[in-house]
């Protein structure tokens, strides 16, 4: 999809949610901006100190690398090791509220202003690494959340790819399925249904 027909599609999901009932409405919020986006991806600046930021070890960045621009299924052990470095080093991380249409991982009109915000803020971000992670709520089975989780990451990749020209070994695709709840407290809540994304540049 072209720049223009993105754009065309949010005009066009704008005019949707103006004529949308109310409980519908309520569904999409307004999108994060670029800047913030931008703001939160930003490497933070690393320290030798015990409470800072440190670097991903050379062992990390390796595993890291191996996995750039691969369009194959992530494995339980590769994404289990991501979410470790993530925890460890504090990376910068934003998660956003990325709608789909039901029982489906195609992106819906209604999350494209966000999908804008999002391929604007990455664009800035040219070289960097990032991790695409998907998450489901705890509605249905587990195998079922986590295949849905990995196709609703690589929707997104795909369309970031297409639409905004970010190198696909930038990008990788994880799905989580509802391992990583929220709101565990609440597990069917929307807030657990997001797409998370880290810079793993460091």
């Amino acid at each position: 999809m072209s720049l223009r027909r993105t754009l065309f599609a949010v005009l066009a999901a704008g005019a949707l949610l103006t004529a949308a009932p109310a409980h519908f409405q309520a569904q999409a919020q307004d999108p994060v901006s670029a800047d913030t986006i931008l703001k939160d991806l930003k490497p933070k600046p690393l320290t030798r100190s015990l409470g800072g930021p440190k670097g991903l070890n050379n062992e990390q960045t390796q595993f890291v690398d191996q996995l750039k621009g691969t369009s194959r299924k992530i494995t339980v052990v590769e994404r289990k090791q991501l979410a470790t470095i993530v925890e460890q080093h504090d990376l910068p991380a934003v998660d956003l509220e990325i709608l789909f249409d039901y029982n489906s991982a195609e992106i819906s009109s209604q999350a494209m202003p966000q999908m804008v915000q999002l391929g604007l803020a990455l664009r800035e971000l040219n070289g960097a690494t990032f991790l695409l992670n998907g998450h489901t709520d705890a509605v249905g089975s587990d195998e079922y959340n986590q295949t849905l989780s990995e196709a609703r990451a690589r929707s997104v990749r795909t369309f970031l790819v297409k639409s905004f020209n970010i190198d696909p070994y930038q990008l990788i695709a994880v799905g989580y399925g509802e391992e990583q709840l929220k709101l565990p407290s609440y597990p069917e809540a929307a807030e657990n249904r997001r797409v998370q994304i880290v810079n793993v540049s460091r």
